[in-house]
């Protein structure tokens, strides 16, 4: 079961950092500001830094850590957060990660609040993080670790067929049934997308989850939060996650034809690679993908009781079954 951090537990961590704070910490205990899946997030004072504790242990997190720190540290100015400092704690026995990084003020908007205007402003942000190419896909730590790599592909295929095997394994009884009825549809749409991502031939840093809850806005200016899953990758995968046909609760809206192609427009009219067809249909694979995903995933953790899934991701959970199935028989 995640772990939940207490207040004291965080003021002790960073009273051993004061680097972080530049300062003594205050007196009062901190604030938690925000809890996900893998993270909560604290301020331990008023103006920062933001401090982010796993919920995991270093062997049970879907991504690795140091990845997060570097794509902050590679990513433009002004897009994310910089990263300050990171700590590994022991706690019976196991390794938690914490990051230590800048605080972005702002909040998360409902999927209603997006105008047309805020999504061509994100769209223009999103060019910016793309900016620098890379010929091969992968770890952003890699990207430094040899100065001429051979190129690489995207296999999209592979990455469909790896969520399947991941979570087959995983899902009981009828949400067993309920999930598998939507894999097969979902490796015929694979097989058919698969070359035209496999025909890629430069890559960009990405942020991997732009989901509109992983995004905090202050005034007109968006800025990408929780960079778990940041990655060398194809660009179209941040231009999806914000929403389309699949959709669920808070995290990806539903987007009409048209939203979307205002999105692409507004992208390409700032400088991003590709065109407006192009990039339309990849960003709806990787969607579909991540819908399947993490519809797996949700139904996994209602099967748990000790997981205590909440009510919102219960109905985020049918949402995806719902819009993920309309989408692959539409196809």
């Amino acid at each position: 079961m995640p772990r939940s951090w207490t207040g004291q537990e965080v003021a002790e961590v960073v009273a051993a950092h004061p680097e972080w704070l530049g300062a003594p910490l205050s007196a009062g205990e901190p604030h938690r500001v925000g809890r996900g899946e893998s993270y909560e997030a604290w301020l331990p004072a008023p103006a920062g830094p933001l401090v982010r504790f796993a919920r995991r242990p270093i062997g049970e997190l879907p991504a690795d850590p140091a990845e997060e720190v570097a794509g902050m540290r590679l990513a433009p100015q002004g897009v994310g957060p910089r990263p300050i400092g990171a700590d590994v704690l022991w706690v019976d026995d196991e390794q938690y990660p914490v990051v230590a990084q800048e605080f972005v003020p702002g909040r998360v908007l409902a999927p209603i609040e997006w105008t047309g205007a805020l999504r061509r402003v994100l769209a223009a942000q999103l060019r910016t993080l793309h900016t620098v190419t890379y010929p091969r896909p992968g770890s952003v730590r890699g990207v430094s670790q040899a100065l001429d790599p051979e190129p690489g592909r995207l296999d999209f295929a592979a990455e469909v067929d790896g969520i399947i095997d991941h979570w087959a394994r995983r899902l009981p009884g009828a949400p067993g049934e309920a999930w598998a009825a939507l894999c097969g549809p979902m490796q015929r749409y694979a097989a058919e997308v698969a070359p035209e991502i496999a025909a890629l031939q430069e890559f960009s840093l990405i942020h991997g989850d732009p989901v509109l809850t992983n995004i905090v806005v202050d005034g007109n200016r968006p800025v990408l939060i929780d960079w778990e899953w940041t990655q060398i990758g194809d660009p179209a995968r941040d231009l999806g996650f914000i929403g389309g046909a699949v959709h669920a609760g808070d995290w990806y809206a539903a987007l009409t034809d048209e939203e979307i192609t205002d999105l692409l427009r507004a992208y390409v009219s700032a400088g991003g690679r590709g065109e407006v067809v192009a990039l339309r249909r990849r960003r709806d694979a990787w969607l579909a993908a991540e819908g399947l995903a993490v519809l797996a995933y949700l139904w996994w953790v209602d099967a748990d009781p000790a997981q205590a899934i909440t009510p919102a991701n219960r109905s985020a959970a049918a949402d995806l079954q719902r819009t993920v199935a309309a989408y692959l028989a539409a196809w």
